[in-house]
């Protein structure tokens, strides 16, 4: 004759093999979530890389302009002093 104990075990056991699945899908499920943020996050990095090196860049080409226009201006000066 089976106990009360073993009757519980064995509706119980059903039970929590179903919220050990449930529990491992959830896992499974947040690690797929997570694996797509990672990406998603490395392409906007990705991104980011490339506007700070072009911005980088532009600023680089902008001194180079300044230094231009410096130099022209010091070339007109020096012209306008030797006339006085």
């Amino acid at each position: 004759m089976p106990t009360e104990s073993s009757q519980w075990r064995k509706f119980l056991q059903p039970v929590v093999t179903g919220l050990v699945a449930l529990m491992a899908a959830g896992v499974g499920y947040l690690q797929y979530l997570q694996r797509g943020n990672d990406e998603k996050r490395d392409s906007r990095i990705a991104v980011l890389e490339v506007q700070v090196s072009n911005q980088v860049k532009d600023l680089d080409n902008f001194k180079v302009l300044l230094y231009d226009i410096r130099s022209d201006v010091s070339f007109i000066r020096g012209k306008l002093e030797k006339e006085r």
